[in-house]
Formats: C-alpha cells, sequence, structure tokens
C-alpha cells in the first residue's frame, strides 16, 4: 500500500514552527551509550535500513498558504558529528531538509528530533530501532523486534501516522481556566545555540523506595522535589511571594487511548504552589502533588484539554488568517499564555527496555530537552535498568537549580553520580 506524500501538522506540532527561533529550537535529544564505539559508515547504513520503516519521520516541512505542512523526503539523511551543545536548531536547508538529525561521538549515537514530527514515544521507538540495526550491522548479530524495536523489514502501518488529537478528542463545553502568571528563575543568559546539560543519574530501587516511604508515585516524588527546590529559590530571592511555582508535566495519552500513533500524542498537567499561603515543607509538597495529579490525570479532564485545542484550530476565522498572521499570533499566545504560565517543565519518558540480545551491549540510555523561550531550565526523567537518570538543560548560567534539587535528593539518603558538559561540575 503506497504511504501518505503529505501530512498536516497534528494540533501540538503547529505552535513549534511559529515560535523556533535562534534562542528556541523546539528540539528534544535521545541518546544511547553503547559498549562499542559508533561508526559512522554503519550508522549511515543502518539509518538508510530503516527509514523507509519510518514514513512519518522521511518528511521536511513546507509553508502554505494557511498552515505549515509535511511532505515526503527522498534525500540521504546525514549523519553528524556531535558537538558539546545539543539540541541547537533544525534549519530547512540543513541537514537535507530532515526534521531529525542523527550524531554520534565515540561509543554514543544521538537523534535529535524537531517538536513537530514527534513526541517521545515516537521519538523513542525510532531511536531503540537504529540503534538495533546499527548493532546487527556492525556485529552480525540479529535482534527481535520487540520490548519498542520495530521490525525494519515490516511494512509501517497508516495507525502509526494518524493524528489522535482529531481521533478521540470528544466535543465538550468545559473551558480550562487561563493559569495565573508563574514565577521564574532569574539568572545570567547564555549567548544562543549555548546550553549547560547535567546528568545525575541515581538507583531506580532507592528512588522507588523513599516514595513508598511517602506513599506516592515516583513521579509524584520527583515532581515534588522539583517544585521544593523552586520554593527554596523564590524564598531566597523574594520577601513576597506574589507568583506561583508551577510545573508542567506531559502526560502520554496512549495510556487513555488505543493510539498506536508515532507523532504527537500528548496533554499536559500543571501541579503547583502558591507561598503566598505561606512557605510549604516538602512533606505538604509532596501532599498537594500527589492529590492533584490523581485528579488531574484523568482521561475526563485531560479531554477538555484536548477538545479546546482542536476547537481552537477549527474555528473558521483561525483556518481563514494566512500563516505570516497565524504565526504571530502562535507566537504572541505562546509567550502570555504558555511560557509565561509555567516555571519550568519536567517530562518522564519512563522505564526504557530493550531486547536480551542488544542490552548486554547498551550501557545506557539518556533523554534531555531543550529549553524554552521564557522557562530558562527543563527537567527529563528516564530510566534504564537499575539506573534512573534525570537531565537538566539550562540557558542561564547559574545552576542553582540543579545543585538544590540534587542536594535535597542526597539529604534523603539518594546516591547521586554527577557529569555534566561543563568544564566544573556541580557539586552536591
Amino acid at each position: 500500500m503506497p504511504h501518505q506524500t503529505w501530512y498536516p501538522l497534528d494540533n501540538s506540532a503547529k505552535i513549534f514552527p511559529a515560535i523556533k527561533n535562534g534562542k528556541v529550537s523546539a528540539v528534544f535529544r535521545l541518546s544511547v551509550e553503547l559498549t562499542i564505539p559508533v561508526e559512522k559508515d554503519y550508522l549511515q547504513q543502518a539509518l538508510e535500513d530503516i527509514l523507509p520503516r519510518f514514513p512519518s519521520f522521511a518528511l521536511r516541512m513546507r509553508p502554505g498558504v494557511f498552515w505549515y505542512y509535511l511532505e515526503s523526503n527522498q534525500a540521504k539523511p546525514p549523519i553528524i558529528e556531535d558537538t558539546a551543545y545539543p539540541c541547537r536548531r533544525l534549519y530547512r536547508k540543513d541537514n537535507n531538509g530532515y526534521l531529525f538529525r542523527v550524531l554520534y561521538y565515540r561509543n554514543k549515537l544521538s537523534v535529535e528530533f524537531f517538536h513537530s514530527l514527534a513526541d517521545g514515544t515516537g521519538a523513542l521507538m525510532f531511536t531503540k530501532t537504529l540503534a538495533a540495526r546499527y548493532l546487527e550491522r556492525r556485529l552480525g548479530i540479529s535482534i527481535p523486534a520487540e520490548k519498542g524495536v520495530a521490525d525494519w523489514l515490516e511494512q509501517p502501518s497508516p495507525d502509526e501516522a494518524e493524528d489522535s488529537y482529531k481521533k478521540y478528542a470528544r466535543a465538550t463545553r468545559r473551558r480550562n481556566p487561563l493559569m495565573p502568571v508563574a514565577w521564574h528563575v532569574k539568572g545570567q543568559l547564555e549567548p544562543s545555540g549555548r546550553i549547560h546539560v547535567l546528568r545525575a543519574d541515581m538507583s531506580l530501587e532507592q528512588l522507588k523506595i523513599k516514595a513508598r516511604e511517602y506513599g506516592v508515585t515516583l513521579n509524584d516524588y520527583l515532581v515534588s522535589a522539583y517544585i521544593y527546590t523552586f520554593c527554596q529559590l523564590q524564598n531566597a530571592e523574594e520577601r513576597r511571594h506574589d507568583k506561583p511555582i508551577v510545573i508542567a508535566v506531559p502526560v502520554n495519552m496512549r495510556r487513555y487511548y488505543p493510539s498506536k500513533t508515532l507523532r504527537n500524542f500528548f496533554a499536559r498537567v500543571y501541579p503547583s504552589i502558591h507561598q503566598d499561603y505561606g512557605n510549604y515543607s516538602f512533606e505538604e509538597i509532596i501532599s498537594e502533588v500527589h492529590h492533584y495529579m490523581k485528579l488531574r490525570t484523568k482521561e475526563k479532564y485531560l479531554n477538555v484539554q484536548m477538545a479546546g485545542n482542536i476547537r481552537s484550530e477549527s474555528m473558521i476565522v483561525t483556518r481563514l488568517l494566512p500563516l505570516p498572521i497565524k504565526n504571530l499570533i502562535l507566537r504572541t499566545a505562546y509567550l502570555f499564555r504558555g511560557d509565561s504560565r509555567i516555571t519550568s517543565t519536567m517530562t518522564n519518558v519512563g522505564p526504557i527496555e530493550v531486547p536480551d540480545e542488544m542490552a548486554e551491549y547498551v550501557r545506557s540510555f539518556d533523554v534531555l530537552m531543550g529549553p524554552s523561550l521564557g522557562n530558562w531550565i527543563n527537567a527529563s526523567i528516564m530510566s534504564y535498568q537499575d539506573c534512573l537518570t534525570v537531565t537538566f538543560t539550562r540557558r542561564i548560567r547559574e545552576a542553582h537549580v540543579e545543585r538544590l534539587f540534587l542536594r535535597h535528593l542526597v539529604k534523603q539518603g539518594i546516591h547521586v553520580k554527577v557529569s555534566s558538559n561543563d568544564i566544573q561540575p556541580v557539586k552536591t
């Protein structure tokens, strides 16, 4: 069956072309560290092998009269040697027009994705399949298509390229209320393109035990620690607390609907603490976050968010506006209704598994998200085997957030191993 030659952007994807610039790339990265060096020629062969299996990734972006759209790209995808600073902007004329770039350095292969192309779920399948095919090419072994590794010889399913927002959103009269302006971290901004990365590895089992002591999920525990960190900074910087600490937490909508899409299909929830009520202990924050997440991650609440976004893009006035005017409106809305209402984002990809035949050659995984225009630091979480990794990315010079967050975990009895792309890593 022939594949589609073009795709409209999904609901989440439409904001990213409007907001990207030299400071905001709207790019995230997934990396796999192997036990053997990554050789460029084998990686190039592996990429060309698997790309036909992922037609929704073999695309370039084009501007239309009313919206951007994605069309099939037949060019050869390049392989690039990695640089010190990740998540650089993907220019349409670079990278042969692809909306992802494949990089390598020593034992690590990385794939960076423009967020209009996919979310973490689709990107993870692509990256794991690329790593598996590389090992097959390099070592002459066979790796089964399981645990998120796709069969690169299999015909792709049309379901993998569907817009699941439009398929599953149900009409509702409910509206999500506009959140108040959030508190933001202050600091000295680095030049465009320079991103500080700090990776913290810790025992997954230790963290699970600690979360159970508080009677919450692992994700609740880490989000609470993140909020507690910003509360400490806010207390140190301000006497009055006029603005809340708000953390955006992406939610994989495939948990609620039988979607197989490899494109974007996520929503966000926003646990928050307003210290205008008084200073909060860590235990109080955990209780607030736990009950908020239990309520707000129900399907009915998330559908209101989906349906509202679909309704906005479907309005006749919105649809008929020319693309340049749409971009201006979306960029303004993002600044005043998006970034300004969020202190930071913490995203959790979850536990990563690979086939047993592949596991002995995979040392670790990593995920990181580029900072946005108004949120100068973000955090990403994933776990592989017994290691949970939190990766911070920031556009400011000061490392106060990472230092306080990790120091809190150490005080809680969690052993932390830190690495960074900075010359002087952060001390906990």
